[in-house]
């Protein structure tokens, strides 16, 4: 049988397809696909390297920068307190136009800023991940510091939830604000906010010394405060910073928002192949330097996969113009 440039082509798309097949069998569900997606973007950072004000942000932390667009701008413009600082009350001041009163419901939203805004504000719904994102947005209209923290149940995969931390001015200190279930953590004997570190540490250390304190007209998301605080032990050792806030420029970027008319996981591919995606910080302790280990691991495979995938594309091309090509000459 004569081996003829068609059949290098078909055997370049099974090659090609394998892998993929492979991945697909071993990663099945949408969490495990996500923690796919986590381990391209997954480094370690020590917990000192996460504690920096919101002062004076790290270089290689991707601020938000673009302008807010005018579908937000009616939306975010302050609304002021008596003293105006930006501190945690002004932001939870601005919070509540999401209507925080009813309880959440529904699955994600997945879309950009404006509309999620609309659809948490007036239906309600969502999952944490689009509560995080609007309040990046918000807090950057307001001009307050933000970052974004997850936490995993499944080895850095999609179970698990998302919350964010805002620099308050006055206090001078990061403050935890879990938004999506309507409470933020203060040490019980001074009322004192915490950040999502010093929350951490007391999850592990004292978590009877934790409180939590109701964001005002606000629905909260467990059946009690020791179930919330139980739900949050369970991640202590899958901690982990998203190194960006800034939304706004990723939706702009015109192959990441032509592709997310598409698709979602498409648009995100590409968004981590072009840089644009935000790098993922777990923090590294004593007893989850298995976990952070295999997700490296998992990293160092997928990049390698990518770049065959790539190498394999490239001869498919070569070898479809010399399979056209030949047809023609003949």
């Amino acid at each position: 049988m004569k081996w003829t440039p068609w059949r290098s082509c078909s055997l370049l798309i099974v090659l090609m397809l394998s892998p993929l097949l492979l991945l697909i069998s071993l990663y099945p569900s949408a969490t495990e696909l996500v923690k796919l997606r986590n381990a391209l973007v997954f480094n370690v950072i020590t917990e000192a390297e996460a504690d920096w004000p919101g002062t004076a942000f790290p270089a290689s932390f991707r601020q938000e920068q673009t302008p807010l667009p005018l579908a937000l701008t009616g939306l975010m413009q302050p609304v002021m307190t008596e003293h105006a600082a930006k501190d945690l009350e002004f932001v939870l001041a601005n919070a509540q136009r999401l209507n925080l009163h009813h309880k959440r419901k529904g699955g994600a939203i997945q879309a950009n800023t404006a509309h999620t805004f609309n659809i948490i504000a007036e239906q309600q719904q969502g999952y944490c991940a689009d509560y995080t994102q609007v309040i990046n947005v918000l807090a950057y209209a307001i001009g307050v510091p933000v970052r974004e923290w997850a936490i995993a149940f499944d080895g850095f995969g999609g179970h698990g939830h998302a919350f964010n931390e805002i620099w308050d001015d006055r206090r001078q200190q990061w403050i935890m604000l879990d938004v999506f279930n309507g409470f933020y953590p203060v040490r019980r004997d001074d009322q004192q906010p915490l950040s999502v570190l010093a929350f951490r540490q007391l999850l592990q250390q004292s978590p009877e010394q934790i409180q939590l304190q109701l964001i005002p007209d606000s629905a909260f998301g467990f059946r009690d405060e020791a179930m919330a605080i139980r739900y949050f032990q369970r991640g202590t050792d899958q901690f982990y910073l998203w190194w960006a806030n800034d939304q706004l420029t990723q939706e702009s970027t015109a192959i990441v928002r032509h592709l997310a008319a598409i698709s979602i996981h498409l648009s995100q591919l590409a968004a981590i192949v072009s840089g644009q995606y935000p790098q993922i910080k777990a923090i590294s302790q004593s007893d989850n330097q298995q976990l952070l280990e295999e997700m490296l691991q998992l990293k160092r495979w997928l990049w390698r996969l990518f770049y065959l995938e790539l190498l394999l594309l490239v001869c498919l091309l070569i070898c479809l113009y010399r399979a056209l090509t030949s047809r023609s000459g003949s």
